[in-house]
């Protein structure tokens, strides 16, 4: 019998870790965009959407309740699909316009039990946050525009806690990449790996080598690679994206459900051409 002076001794509670399937995720950003959603995306929900926010999600291990900094979000339905699950979300875009259209798609579309979503114009090279603070960051098909991506670094690993983690994905190349959508659209190359796209002011892209990878994000994070995966060979990428059927790519999202659930890990199990991207999770030492 346990008294009211008693000291009871109580086991943590665990709280389970958020997953979001790619099902789930279509469900998601057709309850936040609308139907027309399904056959053309408004804010580049596509395959590689379908593979990336799956995997983000489960890399970062959140439960209801955590926050995560959403670096370069955009448009992007990413940081409102965590805060329906629970989750704390503070979206980082230095522009001003996609921090309003996310701000009045959270209005039209917040629920009770929602976790809080803030979205804010800042510079992903001088990130408004204290040394340490983040237990949680996520960078999603975002970091290969940035032109100063070592400032963007630096600044990843100064705000990171130690044990924490940051999923990123990257546009990957074992060597050099001297042409991007070639024959399809203008791009111009700009410095080794690095496009721009004719006509487009902002439109820069930079493919990642391991050592670019090294030097620029795990290095000054004082980081481990805790899980790596990857997209986008010679079907996906080579046979799809980059050629002219990518007139499709923002079409048909229903199709897009299908080559993620068949062909992308057919591909990553037999393929060892090089990914188009590639995921990495980067656990921040605590002793770094």
């Amino acid at each position: 019998m346990v008294t009211s002076g008693s000291a009871v001794e109580q086991s943590p509670v665990r709280r389970t870790p958020i997953r979001l399937s790619a099902w789930r995720c279509l469900r998601y950003e057709v309850a936040l965009n609308g139907l027309r959603i399904l056959w053309e995306t408004v804010n580049d929900f596509s395959l590689w959407r379908l593979i990336e926010y799956p995997w983000a999600t489960r890399a970062l291990g959140v439960t209801r309740g955590d926050t995560v900094i959403d670096i370069g979000s955009g448009t992007s339905s990413f940081p409102h699909m965590l805060a329906k699950e629970g989750v704390n979300v503070v979206i980082v875009e230095i522009e001003a316009r996609r921090v309003r259209w996310q701000r009045d798609k959270r209005r039209a579309t917040a629920r009770p039990g929602d976790g809080d979503l803030l979205p804010v114009v800042a510079d992903a090279t001088r990130l408004p946050f204290r040394d340490g603070s983040a237990p949680f960051i996520s960078a999603v098909s975002s970091l290969e525009h940035i032109p100063d991506d070592v400032a963007a670094g630096r600044e990843i690993g100064r705000v990171l806690a130690p044990g924490g983690i940051v999923a990123l994905t990257l546009p990957f190349t074992s060597s050099e990449r001297r042409s991007f959508f070639a024959g399809i659209r203008p791009f111009r190359q700009v410095a080794r790996n690095a496009f721009v796209q004719e006509g487009k002011p902002g439109s820069f892209f930079r493919f990642y080598t391991d050592d670019d990878i090294r030097r620029t994000y795990i290095e000054p994070a004082h980081a481990d690679i805790v899980e790596r995966h990857a997209f986008g060979r010679s079907i996906l990428n080579g046979r799809y994206h980059e050629t002219c059927l990518t007139r499709f790519w923002r079409r048909f999202v229903l199709k897009d459900l299908l080559l993620a659930w068949l062909i992308h890990p057919l591909e990553e199990r037999f393929d060892r051409s090089d990914p188009l991207y590639v995921m990495l999770a980067l656990r921040k030492r605590r002793d770094g």
